[in-house]
């Protein structure tokens, strides 16, 4: 990977560049430049008095874990803001899509309208087809214009009369004329809006009569018409935008066209209408100049749904370069989450990084160590003053290092803090996303029933019994929509009349149940529509018994001026839930490997699920008391613990869309979406030793004194008399002993001798110290040399010898050992060994007191 360097450090080069915006950045790499220095400083001291130990490689391998460090916290910092500019530019393009997918069957349904039809050969009242428009945007109120065209331009009717041109003499709305030609999708000023820019689908109408005609419909062949729908592009896509640009400081969300144009934008200071803006993606590292100010930028296009990927538009969203990395990484929303390991949510070199902090200190502790017992040996003799200064000059290399190292920790904290900040916002953004695709979706489910049941022909057949044209009418809508499983007009005893697909033919005739049925027949409004709870109703999955939602309005007569009053029968729309809701849910999924998405009830019934561990009907997989109390329009994130790892969740309640089920009372029937994201194990209390508290000793009191070499085995303070321990060995092959017990891992070299490792770990707790475990040679009175495995170096330090107690209870030890208690500051204590004994043990001289200590070793 090729480096570049800035501020004397090496950084990659995709995030070199963006360096001087990045102030977290300067909050490490400042302390440990000083501590650098200072350590320098330390073994120039240590050179020239003789006195330290070697720091060289030490030094080196901090300095170049330093860069990696920066480095690592400076991609962290740039994955994190663009995964966060990227999904959210690909949430507003792909949510405008399905909209826009929507628009293309709504223009297509319109078109083959009974009274539009009528109105090309005059045979209808123009007043009353403009009363038609209006009853069709107060139901789809995504439209602001609706008009009905000759084919050669002229006005025959209009919503909006005062805004509409007499004659409309475009030629990219009359390419919806040609054969083949299903609708046309045109953007730009039209005289359809007053010479406004708008977003106009429209889509050829026949004259009654012809092709398009139900059988019975009367008139004459006539010319064909044209049908225009105005969509309310910018009432639409701001407060989505608004929304999407919230929690992202000074960030701007844009909508382009093919030519890189903005059409939309929700900052016009920032990036104004029409201006040309190019794109910035990796190549481009992601940066963006405009009006002389740098952004950082990134840019979707759309992922397609049902196979549209409407008119050749991108979402870009930006963020000024300044603000983009300048508040801190989010903090962890839940302490427990402080308990988990989170290896798994780092790519391997941001994994090794903590690793090689751990082997650097090891080693710095090692050298510590090794100087420390040179120095206490060296100080029987009689260079008492120079002694004093190396152990001096020791404490402060060691006091430097671990300053180092807490800095170390508190940036891999930082990066694990961040990593995890990352993923409960993305759980609690993306379950947002879920339930606001779900909303949209289910708005236009609500529209459809009502508008289909306002529908003429279905009207008139209903209320002649004709099921075969009705059954022509449902065919010709489901072919337009296809998120239905099912439509169905039924009469006003709840029986079934017609239904849309032959193939479920065998519903004709039965009688419906629920109280959807008789909820639907009794509304008196056309503005008014049903939906059952999602439960088996007979009508939907292969044995009819799936749960599933019903759409429903009655169906008024077609003598019965709009009402429904003196309705007919009923219509009712079977959403088609399993397919339909499980790619709302995955489209929602965010970008880690194992995420999933449910919705699910306030009961906690699951709805449906972007994963098969979950169907519908099963029970949510964690129990929410915010479920039912959580608010409209809220969300919540938080951890739980499923299947042996931590998931992170964002839980989001539905607060509807535009007209559907805004602002209403909380309702059992309302929808949540639930975003999981796996985070790891969960760690055990006390596992790993970095949060182990270290042993400070007291101050030394009285004449006599002993100078103690500490070490950690088993989360236990343990220690040697400093004069019994030798050296602290660096990692070494261990040569394999076989018959040895379990504590005996082998053997090693020292000094041209062939030593014992002892696992003191597996000797006095049954619980080896592990691969990680340092080795220190320890030597008795008479001479014999030991090998000891430990969990982790300590201090070396002095302890008064009128401190040490004798420990009353130390059961497997001989009435002779010298086990002795030291405390410490604080509640800590620790146990003071003997190397004698030790080797006692080991050789089998001493026989265990209790028969639960392990077995006395024997070497031969």
């Amino acid at each position: 990977m090729t480096k570049v360097y800035r501020k004397g450090l090496p950084f990659s080069a995709e995030v070199a560049p963006l360096i001087g915006a990045m102030p977290l950045l300067d909050e490490y790499r400042e302390p440990l430049m000083r501590l650098q220095g200072a350590w320098d400083s330390l073994a120039l001291l240590g050179q020239m008095s003789g006195a330290a130990t070697d720091m060289a490689d030490t030094r080196s391998a901090f300095e170049a874990l330093t860069g990696r460090l920066l480095d690592s916290l400076a991609r962290r910092q740039l994955r994190n803001a663009v995964q966060q500019l990227q999904g959210r530019s690909q949430v507003a393009i792909d949510i405008l899509i399905r909209n826009l997918f929507e628009r293309t069957a709504d223009v297509g349904f319109l078109a083959s309208d009974g009274p539009l039809r009528a109105a090309l050969s005059g045979a209808e009242d123009l007043q009353a087809l403009r009363q038609r428009f209006a009853a069709y945007v107060a139901k789809y109120s995504v439209y602001d214009q609706v008009v009905l065209l000759s084919a050669d331009g002229r006005r025959i009717a209009a919503l909006d009369e005062a805004r509409c041109a007499p004659l409309v003499d475009e030629p990219a709305l009359r390419a919806a004329l040609d054969p083949g030609r299903a609708f046309v999708e045109v953007h730009g000023p039209t005289a359809l809006l007053g010479g406004q820019a708008g977003l106009v689908y429209a889509a050829a109408v026949e004259p009654a009569g012809t092709a398009g005609g139900t059988s019975g419909t009367a008139g004459s062949s006539g010319q064909r018409g044209l049908l225009c729908l105005s969509f309310k592009l910018e009432d639409e896509l701001l407060g989505l935008f608004r929304a999407l640009c919230a929690g992202v400081k000074r960030s701007v969300l844009v909508l382009k066209d093919g030519d890189g144009r903005v059409l939309l934008t929700s900052d016009p200071w920032q990036i104004p209408l029409g201006a040309p803006l190019a794109d910035a993606g990796e190549a481009q590292g992601w940066r963006l100049d405009f009006a002389g100010r740098d952004y950082l930028s990134c840019s979707s296009a759309a992922s397609g749904y049902e196979g549209y990927f409407g008119p050749g538009w991108t979402a870009q969203m930006l963020q000024p370069l300044q603000h983009a990395f300048a508040d801190a990484p989010p903090e962890r929303q839940d302490e427990r989450a402080r308990q988990v390991d989170t290896r798994a949510l780092f790519d391997e070199e941001l994994r090794s990084i903590p690793l090689e902090a751990r082997r650097i200190q090891r080693e710095l502790s090692r050298s510590l160590w090794n100087g420390k017992l040179k120095s206490r040996a060296q100080a029987q003799g009689s260079a008492q003053e120079s002694n004093a200064f190396a152990v001096t000059l020791l404490n402060e290399v060691e006091r430097t290092g671990d300053q180092l190292r807490q800095v170390f920790e508190r940036a891999i904290a930082q990066l694990e803090d961040g990593a995890l900040g990352a993923i409960f916002d993305a759980a609690g953004f993306q379950a947002e996303l879920a339930i606001s695709i779900v909303n949209r979706n289910l708005y236009e489910r609500a529209n459809d029933c009502r508008w289909w049941a306002l529908d003429a022909r279905l009207q008139q057949a209903l209320a002649i019994g004709d099921a075969a044209a009705a059954s022509e009418v449902l065919a010709s809508i489901h072919a337009l929509y296809t998120v239905y499983s099912l439509l169905l007009v039924f009469d006003n005893s709840g029986r079934v009349v017609a239904v849309s697909d032959p193939a479920q033919a065998h519903h004709v005739g039965r009688s419906l149940q629920g109280e959807w049925v008789g909820a639907a027949l009794g509304l008196r409004d056309t503005s008014r529509y049903v939906v059952s709870a999602h439960e088996p109703c007979g009508l939907y999955g292969e044995d009819g018994h799936a749960p599933c939602l019903v759409y429903a309005a009655g169906v008024p007569h077609p003598d019965g001026g709009g009402q429904v009053g003196g309705q007919v029968g009923g219509i009712a729309v079977v959403f088609d839930g399993a397919p339909q809701f499980r790619a709302m849910l995955r489209a929602a999924l965010p970008a880690q490997a194992g995420a999933a998405a449910l919705l699910v009830t306030r009961a906690g019934q699951v709805v449906a699920s972007s994963d098969e561990r979950w169907h519908p009907g099963d029970r949510a997989p964690v129990a929410l008391a915010s479920l039912q109390s959580l608010p409209a329009d809220r969300q919540v994130t938080g951890e739980f613990d499923h299947d042996g790892c931590v998931q992170a969740f964002g839980l989001a309640m539905s607060g509807g869309y535009r007209e559907y089920r805004r602002l209403t009372p909380p309702d059992p029937s309302d929808l949540a979406a639930l975003v999981l994201m796996p985070l790891g194990e969960r760690l055990a209390d006390g596992a790993g030793i970095q949060g182990q508290a270290a042993f400070v000793p007291q101050a030394p009191a009285g004449a006599q004194q002993v100078d103690v070499a500490s070490f950690l085995v088993d989360h236990q303070w343990l220690g040697l008399p400093a004069l019994q321990v030798l050296a602290a060995l660096e990692r070494q092959r261990i040569t394999a002993w076989p018959q040895a017990p379990a504590a005996v891992r082998g053997m090693l070299g020292f000094e041209g001798r062939m030593l014992p490792v002892l696992d003191l770990g597996q000797l006095l707790f049954n619980r080896p110290c592990g691969d990680e475990a340092a080795l220190l040679v320890c030597q008795t009175a008479a001479g014999q040399r030991l090998v000891l495995a430990v969990q982790q170096l300590g201090q070396v330090f002095v302890a008064g010898a009128e401190q040490l107690q004798l420990s009353p209870t130390r059961p497997g030890w001989a009435a002779q050992a010298q086990v002795r208690l030291l405390k410490g500051q604080g509640p800590l204590m620790l146990t003071l060994l003997d190397g004698d004994d030790l080797w006692r043990l080991v050789s089998g001289v001493a026989e265990p007191a209790a028969p639960s200590t392990p077995p006395a070793l024997t070497l031969n």
